[in-house]
């Protein structure tokens, strides 16, 4: 293994880890009158020797479990009939994941086992989270095997990537009585549980009140609306740290491999997101995981981010293929072949990230990954 070993951060910065100390509020109503008590109640029957990154663990289970069901039934269609017990299941696990989401942290405080490791992951997976969840979400939107699919990812993934450097220049993660974390979280639950109580066609139905858009093509019409309504408010807390067209520079690689992505799709010659919208949403959802965790990263250990990210390579040979294909025709590199290769590397790059950072760091603070370091009661 010691061949795959890479260290993420600068042996100069190592000592920053040992400071570090997470601040945050979340001034949301649903969290403070509803989340938090409920997961309060939650916390007395979890034992004081289970480690908070388990029950961060345990979240991401919730998630993947029937992102896994989903697979099997569905396949690679991306709209169709939805077993009701598939729909119901998923808003469950939704709702059982967010609890945990919220248990970590309180177990964290409660043995006095809080690290930058834990406050890593538990942004690593919630961002994985946004990539497994969308494609069941677009899924059960009835949007399909097209570019919709991809953008419904990609709308969320904006205001967390952006929150994350808000994070990284405030050195503090503050929450907005309405915010995604918890409010917009829950909407996801309602998407699913309203899917299987009104049925998948839902979605299709056009409005006549609102330009003949379907209901789903509707909501997501909403979903950017209020994309473009709160990050104003967030550029706003950033510019006191930092420089807007500094930002900008910082969020250029995200931008970029998004709109690389879009571009491949809309200019495809073979239209191979017909056949390959999953492995579309991989590549820039893995991509987009690792770049909030690189974020994390270097808020952590308080290095400076990097302008671009290795990834990068991946998105310019996407690039070049889909130019060729322009220009000639037919793609000198079979478009099916390259987005799925795209999705593998994007998925090990990830892989390999995570592995690094988790051995970093532990090592660094001699502290166990899955296991309670010390309890104090």
């Amino acid at each position: 293994m010691k061949y795959l070993n890479y260290d993420f951060i600068a042996p100069s910065h190592l000592h920053y880890l040992k400071s570090y100390r997470y601040k945050g509020t979340d001034q949301s109503l649903l969290y403070n009158h509803i989340l938090s008590p409920l997961a309060d109640f939650c916390l007395r029957f979890v034992p004081m020797n289970v480690a908070p990154n388990v029950l961060t663990l345990m979240g991401l289970a919730c998630i993947i479990l029937p992102h896994i069901l989903y697979f099997f039934v569905m396949g690679d269609n991306f709209a169709g009939f939805i077993p009701n017990w598939l729909l119901w299941l998923t808003a469950l696990l939704h709702m059982l994941y967010m609890n945990f989401d919220n248990l970590d942290g309180k177990q964290a405080r409660r043995t006095k086992n809080s690290s930058p490791l834990g406050m890593i992951l538990d942004h690593n997976f919630d961002s994985m989270i946004i990539l497994l969840q969308g494609t069941s979400m677009t899924t059960a939107m009835q949007f399909g095997n097209t570019i919709f699919s991809v953008i419904l990812y990609i709308i969320p993934s904006v205001p967390f990537y952006i929150i994350a450097h808000e994070e990284y220049y405030t050195h503090e993660m503050n929450l907005p009585v309405i915010n995604a974390a918890s409010e917009g979280t829950i909407s996801v639950a309602v998407v699913f549980a309203a899917t299987a109580y009104y049925g998948c066609d839902m979605w299709v139905q056009k409005l006549p009140w609102f330009f003949n858009y379907q209901i789903n093509q509707f909501v997501m019409l909403m979903f950017i609306t209020s994309l473009i309504i709160i990050m104003p408010a967030v550029f706003l807390k950033i510019k006191k740290f930092t420089s807007i067209t500094s930002l900008l520079k910082q969020l250029r690689y995200f931008f970029l491999f998004n709109i690389v992505i879009l571009y491949s799709i809309i200019f495809s010659q073979s239209n191979v997101i017909q056949n390959h919208v999953r492995a579309y949403m991989y590549t820039v959802g893995f991509t987009m995981s690792k770049a909030v965790g690189v974020v994390a990263l270097n808020h952590v250990s308080n290095q400076k981010l990097p302008e671009y990210q290795n990834s990068i390579y991946i998105y310019v040979i996407i690039f070049l293929n889909t130019i060729s294909g322009q220009i000639l025709g037919q793609t000198i590199i079979n478009e099916g072949f390259l987005i799925q290769f795209a999705a593998t590397a994007s998925f090990l790059i990830h892989i390999h990230f995570l592995y690094n950072v988790a051995r970093q760091i532990s090592e660094a603070l001699n502290i166990k990954i899955f296991q309670i370091n010390s309890i104090n009661k």
